[in-house]
């Protein structure tokens, strides 16, 4: 994670930002320091020693939540929808309000109506939202067809921004 920041800090790269761990709560990862929240916050933390203003979080699973000590020490509040029901996002975004950051979901793994609804509910509640198709673009051979991926989620994207 260093290296990685370091090369964003010497390049003079300022429109990016840093996600620790993608899904940091699961056992896939060989250092135990990424699987805690305690260990994320540490990571943050590092990463904005090593590269002042860079804005710095991590995610967790699908279920839309973000654990406190995360949350309070990441510049933004960073999550996923994939297991999360269209009628329980307002609900998610609206616990995360109390941390006064910005809420982005990155990842949303829903299709067609289902993925339109989380996308209008994200954004009617102040949150972003992330399409995710998995079949297509989440594991090699990596496929992205743009508005043929899910023409129902990009009607939605249009409709959403008003393009």
């Amino acid at each position: 994670m260093v290296n990685a920041v370091t090369w964003v800090k010497e390049n003079g790269l300022t429109n990016v930002v840093i996600e620790i761990a993608n899904e940091y709560d699961h056992n896939g990862f060989d250092h135990d320091i990424i699987e805690t929240a305690e260990g994320e916050v540490e990571l943050i933390r590092l990463a904005r020693k090593t590269a002042p203003g860079l804005l710095v979080s991590t995610s967790g699973l699908g279920h839309g939540g973000m654990n406190d000590l995360i949350a309070r020490e990441a510049d933004f509040i960073l999550i996923h929808f994939n297991g999360t029901k269209v009628e329980d996002i307002p609900k998610r975004i609206d616990a995360l309000k109390k941390y006064n950051k910005p809420i982005v979901c990155n990842e949303d793994d829903k299709l067609a109506q289902e993925a339109a609804l989380a996308l209008q509910a994200s954004v009617e509640n102040g949150c972003s939202w992330g399409f995710m198709h998995s079949k297509l673009n989440q594991y090699e051979p990596f496929e992205f067809h743009g508005y043929d991926d899910d023409r129902q989620v990009y009607d939605k994207f249009k409709e959403v921004t008003g393009k």
